[in-house]
């Protein structure tokens, strides 16, 4: 079964974003290039770069044809509240400008409920004895705090998944991809607190950058090389984008001014396979109707009909 870690189902406007490429293996190639993606097409991207065919086609020229024998194993989505890009290495990430809205949904994998969910969790486990403390700079930041032990607390988080797949390295090496999707708003908090301009925010930036490359080598390894690990960087959301739902049990349709034609809806990429299916079984037992009633037709009742032959034998007895 597929892992899947989702903190946040988001569906929001985005304003002021980037998505980047930390690491990814060589059967998928991500070209250089200021093209801006659609955020609801994110789930697109992570889908064909693992093999996987979408509903719409992507004409997003940043992710290229690579090996399709040869596949990803995994794909690592870590969301970032609060900065529209982080100061990563230059060189070794891959960044492209990010629009619209994001969607991600997803369910999380049993093995993954021992992970700390509450504030008070979260509190407990940042103060055990192998927590990130002892190898994290906090620098301007406050163990005291909550803003600050919120933003510590989600680098834990990072580091607890890690270590807990090195532990359970099975559900990396099965034949089934698996998605990691994971919000992080932490860093958002502080700069509501502090100010972006001020020193602990930009100790946060730091620390956070440092805690991502480490996270992003970290599941990079466990699958052998074989997985991507992407980042999206999100200022703020708008939530006037938000998606709106509407009940089944409407019964009239809005009509849609912009088509006056009453054209028909458009097909999706399974109708080819759907025509293909019903008119060859059509063509099949059309010839076999055909062939069975020449055979028929054609019938020499003394030879070929078993209803004669055994009538005829049954006078002979009699």
């Amino acid at each position: 079964m597929a892992v899947f870690v989702v903190l946040l189902a988001l569906v929001a406007g985005v304003l002021g974003n980037e998505f980047s490429i930390l690491r990814s293996p060589g059967s998928v190639v991500f070209r250089n290039g200021n093209w801006p993606i659609p955020g609801e097409r994110i789930p697109d991207v992570a889908a064909l770069s693992m093999g996987f065919s979408v509903k719409e086609d992507l004409s997003w020229p940043g992710l290229a044809v690579g090996n399709l024998f040869h596949r990803p194993r995994a794909t690592v989505m870590v969301m970032v509240k609060g900065v529209d890009k982080l100061a990563l290495p230059p060189g070794s990430v891959i960044s492209y400008p990010l629009e619209n809205r994001v969607y991600m949904v997803g369910k999380a994998n049993s093995v993954f409920e021992d992970l700390s969910v509450t504030l008070r969790q979260l509190r407990n486990r940042l103060f055990q004895e192998n927590s990130v403390f002892s190898s994290l700079p906090l620098n301007s930041l406050s163990r005291n705090n909550e803003v600050d032990l919120l933003f510590l607390s989600e680098l834990q988080v990072l580091h607890d998944i890690s270590s807990l797949l090195s532990r359970h390295k099975h559900l990396a090496k099965d034949h089934s991809p698996d998605l990691y999707s994971l919000e992080l708003a932490g860093l958002d908090e502080i700069g509501k607190r502090y100010g972006e301009d001020s020193e602990q925010f930009r100790d946060a930036s730091k620390i956070l950058v440092d805690a991502l490359q480490k996270f992003a080598d970290d599941m990079y390894n466990l699958y052998g090389g074989n997985a991507v690990v992407e980042l999206v960087t999100v200022k703020s959301f708008d939530t006037s984008l938000v998606r709106k739902t509407r009940t089944i049990l409407e019964a009239k349709q809005a009509k849609n001014p912009a088509s006056p034609y009453n054209l028909a809806y458009k097909y999706n990429f399974e109708y080819s396979v759907v025509f293909n299916m019903v008119l060859w079984i059509m063509i099949a037992l059309a010839l076999a109707v055909i062939i069975t009633s020449y055979n028929i037709w054609n019938m020499d009742p003394g030879y070929d009909s078993i209803i004669y032959r055994m009538t005829n034998q049954k006078i002979r007895m009699d």
